[in-house]
C-alpha cells in the first residue's frame, strides 16, 4: 500500500494533509462530488467547464497501477465565466446504461477532483470506487 493510500484511509487526516502529501499544493479541507442516492450506485463521472449540454467535458490526467489493479483520474481544475459541473452517472456498469443521472454545480473554489476505480481485464472492466473533489 503506498503511502498516499494508507493515509487516505486514516479517518484523522484531512484532505489537505492528503493531498500535500500527495504532491498537490495545500487547497480548502472540504470534499464534495456526486450525491448519494438510496438505492443507486454511483458508475460514472465527468467534468465539464459549463453547463454539460455544451459538451466542454475536460480530459483527465489518467494513471493505472496494474501490479495492484487500480486506476485513478485526477482533473486539476479552475472555474471558467460559466462555472464547473460534474456529470453522475447511476446505475450497474461504467458504460452504462445508467438508470439514474444528476448534474451538480460545483464550488467556484473547487481545484482537484479524484475517480478512483478497480480494474480487470479490457477498459469495460473498470469499476468506479470512489469520487471526490476538494
Amino acid at each position: 500500500m503506498s503511502r498516499f493510500e494508507m493515509l487516505r484511509s486514516a479517518k484523522a487526516v484531512s484532505a489537505v494533509a492528503l493531498l500535500t502529501l500527495a504532491g498537490w499544493p495545500a487547497i480548502a479541507a472540504s470534499s464534495f462530488g456526486c450525491p448519494e442516492i438510496p438505492g443507486r450506485k454511483l458508475v460514472y463521472v465527468d467534468i465539464f467547464d459549463g453547463p454539460p449540454d455544451k459538451l466542454a467535458d475536460l480530459v483527465p490526467d489518467q494513471h493505472i497501477d496494474k501490479a495492484r489493479k487500480r486506476a485513478w483520474n485526477i482533473w486539476q481544475l479552475k472555474a471558467g465565466l460559466e462555472g464547473l459541473f460534474v456529470k453522475c452517472g447511476y446505475g450497474k456498469a461504467l458504460v452504462g446504461p445508467y438508470s439514474w443521472t444528476e448534474t451538480v454545480r460545483l464550488p467556484g473554489s473547487t481545484r482537484l477532483c479524484r475517480a478512483d476505480f478497480r480494474t480487470g481485464r479490457g477498459q469495460s472492466a473498470l469499476t468506479l470506487t470512489g469520487f471526490s473533489c476538494f
